[in-house]
């Protein structure tokens, strides 16, 4: 693909095909101006932190790491920070100033994604390219084609691993043989415990790793009865289920902790699950994509 400008900005986000993307992309667009991002929202399990700095160093992407700023004061937006790996934040410290400001997130109330990842990334590529002066590389998968956005031409962005037919198994094969892992399943990375995970994967996770539920659970018992100024459906629905939760069927922590004692199939790598309401996922459950 022809590029409009000689700019590019590749967001990362610690996953098998989106690193993918990044080590390739001086391969495929040599006579570009390539800049490696990754926006860390203080909740990603510190494994995936880990791989990334490895595959940073290792296959010399000169990544910068950002982080959200949330300003607590009414229509102000949200700012970045460029930081560094040794400075990350991991114990959930961002995470909980957008929940202080926006309300517990959930798949009606999905402001994480956005306040998180897709403003101070595109805050900080305008600041280094000029506004609108790039092309966004998004690590889109040719067998994940339905995911492109219909609006992807209008905004600039682009799929390099559709472009270069990369799919599953190219990808897997080019892991297989490299020393850098990570060292997690993949359906336990991204926000350890996001929301737009199935059931089936939370369950697994707490049922092999139950402290990570403890920091989601606060955060409920914190601001799940916290209404929100301006807010009204939000306030509605927090009163009419007595707290505002995280996840589907307004499960809470202990809810899900309770249904992962009873006997299920635990979560894999290996097999997708179909129709059933236990798997079903939102967008960022599988892969946080900020722009698509």
């Amino acid at each position: 693909m022809k590029l409009e400008n000689n700019n590019i900005f590749c967001s990362i986000s610690a996953g098998y095909s989106s690193v993918l993307m990044a080590i390739k992309m001086k391969e495929w667009y040599p006579d570009h101006n390539i800049v490696f991002v990754m926006a860390n929202t203080s909740k990603e399990r510190i494994e995936s932190l880990f791989f990334m700095d490895e595959c940073d160093k290792y296959f010399d992407l000169d990544m910068v790491w950002i982080e959200a700023i949330i300003n607590q004061e009414k229509n102000k937006g949200t700012d970045y920070i460029v930081t560094s790996f040794t400075e990350l934040k991991t114990k959930g410290e961002i995470f909980e100033d957008g929940i202080k400001k926006y309300g517990i997130p959930s798949s009606i109330n999905k402001w994480c994604n956005r306040e998180l990842k897709l403003v101070p990334l595109k805050k900080y590529a305008d600041s280094i390219f000029g506004l609108n002066n790039y092309s966004i590389a998004v690590g889109i998968r040719a067998d994940e084609i339905d995911r492109v956005s219909e609006k992807y031409q209008e905004n600039n962005i682009f799929y390099p691993l559709v472009e270069n037919r990369i799919g599953s198994d190219y990808r897997n094969k080019f892991w297989k043989n490299q020393d850098i892992r990570i060292k997690i399943p993949a359906f336990k990375g991204n926000c350890d415990l996001c929301f737009e995970k199935s059931n089936r994967k939370l369950m697994t996770i707490l049922k092999d790793e139950p402290e990570f539920g403890e920091w989601w659970q606060n955060m409920i018992d914190e601001y799940g009865n916290k209404p929100l100024d301006g807010k009204p459906s939000y306030n509605d629905l927090m009163e009419e289920n007595n707290y505002m939760t995280f996840f589907r069927g307004f499960n809470d922590i202990n809810k899900l902790s309770n249904m992962a004692k009873r006997p299920f199939t635990k979560a894999t790598d290996e097999y997708v699950y179909e129709n059933n309401l236990f798997d079903f996922e939102g967008s960022c459950g599988s892969g946080c994509t900020v722009f698509t």
